[in-house]
């Protein structure tokens, strides 16, 4: 098995941190993983397999996923690629979510034809105000970020909906897929 990367763009820091439980999940599987943030990428060709993971936002994924796209698709095409996506809008995971939130990314990647993912991860967001990321953005941001978190906290109890348990089910079936 050679080399897996596992690239992320991140808005707060949610997607990173579901990247990071994806790694460990590879990891048991003794593969060879790196992790890297989509923006610090400059090159793939010594991977096998790509997974990247974007989170979406007002149905628009970020834009250094679609730099990562733009950058790379012609490598992406020849390995073995996986995408997953961090999105509110899989807080409640059902049939009319799926479709939309899979309009949203294909929407981006159908741009990228010659790229077929083997798989493709959905999985609910949070917003985290607690991270790197998070103290990186603008201070508008920031607010709009603070502002979301108090309101799903007071109007469902909590701010982070990431299924931590179906994130690695997905990174371990990922294994024979990309192996």
């Amino acid at each position: 098995m050679g080399k897996v990367l596992v690239a992320y763009s991140t808005w707060a820091g949610a997607t990173h941190q579901v990247a990071e439980e994806i790694v460990k999940e590879l990891n048991k599987k003794n593969l060879q993983v790196n992790i890297a943030a989509a923006k610090d990428v400059k090159t793939i060709s010594e991977y096998q397999a790509v997974v990247l993971g974007t989170s979406i936002h007002a149905g628009q994924m970020t834009g250094d996923f679609k730099k990562f796209l733009k950058r790379f698709y012609k490598d992406l095409a020849t390995k073995k690629t996986a995408f997953f996506v961090v999105c509110f809008n899989m807080i409640e995971d059902n049939d009319k979510n799926r479709v939309e939130t899979l309009a949203w990314l294909n929407k981006t990647i159908s741009k990228f034809s010659d790229i077929k993912p083997v798989s493709i991860g959905l999985f609910a967001g949070a917003a985290v105000t607690e991270s790197d990321e998070f103290n990186r953005l603008n201070v508008l941001i920031k607010k709009l970020i603070e502002s979301m978190k108090k309101s799903m906290d007071a109007e469902r109890g909590k701010s982070d909906f990431r299924e931590w348990e179906k994130i690695h089910a997905w990174a371990t079936e990922l294994v024979e897929k990309i192996s």
